[in-house]
């Protein structure tokens, strides 16, 4: 019997997301352990109502606890074989920020929460 890994991510929007083929979003969420550890980058996939609240609130450097499921996948770039974590995520939450509704918009933004400035970000 074949399982599913799900999983939440806590972090960072990398770059503003942006759209997929038809309909999903897409962005970026770089996860460290500390200064001299390596990063591993989770790429996020949103679909329908889920999809328009991120076009809509989220933007490079909210605050996002995303969640669902994940999948480990492999690549072959101009730089040799890696891989690429990609959660297909069923919701995300955004912690107050510039960007984030005052209200939340429903889906679940937590007042009191402060977002970084471009500055504070490493990319």
């Amino acid at each position: 019997m074949a399982g599913t890994f799900t999983g939440t991510v806590v972090g960072y929007v990398a770059k503003d997301p942006e759209a997929r083929g038809n309909g999903p979003m897409g962005f970026s969420i770089p996860v460290s352990k500390g200064k001299d550890k390596p990063t591993t980058w989770v790429r996020v996939t949103v679909w329908g109502k889920t999809a328009e609240y991120v076009a809509q609130y989220i933007r490079k450097g909210s605050l996002v606890s995303v969640s669902g499921s994940i999948e480990l996948r492999e690549f072959e770039s101009a730089k040799g074989k890696g891989t690429s974590l990609e959660m297909n995520a069923s919701s995300v939450t955004s912690f107050r920020t510039d960007s984030a509704p005052a209200q939340g918009g429903g889906f679940g933004a937590k007042p009191g929460f402060g977002g970084p400035s471009d500055d504070d970000l490493a990319f």
